[in-house]
């Protein structure tokens, strides 16, 4: 069994996970820190809930070790880890009370019902469930039956709490509440909280750690901002679904910036600094959709000399609110998408069919790694073009 003490670090060390011949996760290394909040966030398949499953020990790892707290847990039951995890479905035992549904672990372990039910209780107090205390499963709506599992899972006082899909079940505005609930309770306890999700907003609304996957790899490990503003790759770019992926080859590199032929026929100008790049080199990078302006297009063409500018035809007009998302159908290349402020857009709306000319700014282009100097794409990106 693990030390006491309530440190909830996670070192996932040269991991991997086969099913035979499939490998569900490939030598994977990741900290996740103590009282950190981690979204592990992919498609379906990527082998997240394969990594949940190996912290919690009901997976045994091909290769490779997991520590908690510096302590390697391979061998050792969810108990002894000090984990706990909430399901997908909640599982609530229908004929038992929600007070009896959250004090059930601490009946197997032998603590008195006075006991038991005290501690349930402080529990249902701070997921704001103790005026449900005498109800059935079946009298609760889904959010509620949500709250009664995270605190059902939370009696054991784990120092990790592993959460696989938890919001899956909820309607929208009841996930919009219950991921701020469950920030608001991770911070209250100061426990890790490791959250899978294949919904990105879901992510980055909450996680302290976002971490990307693909094929049972990890794409990056950054903070929500990094991972929204800076992915690192193609693939991390466009799963996000902020950027827009750009790519060509290098014609020209003057005071700063280059001039790159764009594959789809357009020419953009990247601001890159003391950076060096060589022609004839290929770039690979992104524009954030809320940095591009879109306007109806005169004539038809591109002008000539015009860089950082994209003709094209609206093919979806999506109001959000705040801002109208309009995604523009090239004659080559993938569609590219503008987020315009709703202000914006309805000075001059557009309509699906409009020839449009989007523009955007040679300093908010940002350069994917490893995509310079050695004149190819990185692999993820390469792998999505």
């Amino acid at each position: 069994m693990l030390s006491k003490t309530k440190n909830g670090e996670i070192k996932i060390v040269g991991v991997s996970k086969r099913f035979g011949d499939m490998a569900a996760v490939s030598d994977l290394n990741l900290t996740i820190p103590d009282k950190g909040y981690c979204c592990l966030l992919g498609p379906s398949g990527c082998g997240k809930t394969t990594i949940l499953r190996m912290i919690a020990g009901h997976d045994t790892p091909t290769t490779g070790e997991i520590r908690i707290a510096g302590e390697a847990v391979t061998g050792l039951s969810p108990v002894q880890r000090g984990t706990a995890m909430m399901f997908q479905s909640y599982a609530l035992f229908p004929h038992r009370s929600v007070l009896d549904n959250v004090a059930f672990s601490l009946k197997l372990r032998g603590a008195s019902k006075a006991d038991r039910h005290r501690q349930a209780r402080d529990l249902l107090a701070k997921v704001r469930m103790e005026r449900f205390a005498d109800r059935l499963p079946a009298q609760l709506s889904g959010g509620q039956q949500q709250r009664v599992a995270l605190a059902r899972a939370l009696i054991t006082n784990p120092r990790v709490l592993l959460l696989d899909e938890p919001l899956s079940a909820l309607d929208e505005y009841l996930r919009l509440r219950m991921r701020g609930e469950l920030r608001r309770v991770q911070k209250d306890l100061g426990i890790t909280f490791i959250h899978v999700t294949h919904t990105q907003l879901e992510a980055i609304a909450v996680a302290d750690l976002v971490v990307v996957m693909a094929q049972g790899r990890i794409e990056q490990a950054a903070t929500a901002h990094e991972i929204f503003t800076a992915p690192r790759n193609a693939y991390v770019a466009r799963f996000m679904g902020g950027q827009n992926v750009l790519a060509g080859t290098v014609e020209s590199v003057v005071d700063g910036h280059v001039v790159v032929g764009g594959d789809d026929g357009a020419r953009m100008s990247i601001a890159v600094g003391k950076r060096r790049f060589v022609k004839g080199s290929r770039l690979v990078g992104s524009i954030r959709r809320d940095r591009i302006s879109v306007g109806k297009a005169e004539g038809g063409a591109t002008p000539s000399n015009e860089v950082n500018a994209l003709l094209g035809e609206v093919y979806a007009i999506e109001y959000q609110g705040s801002y109208v998302k309009v995604t523009i159908e090239r004659p080559a290349g993938e569609e590219f998408v503008a987020n315009v402020f709703d202000e914006d857009f309805f000075r001059d709306a557009l309509d699906i069919g409009d020839r449009v000319l989007a523009r955007w700014s040679a300093r908010d282009v940002l350069i994917f790694e490893g995509t310079h100097d050695a004149g190819e794409a990185s692999e993820a990106a390469e792998a999505l073009l």
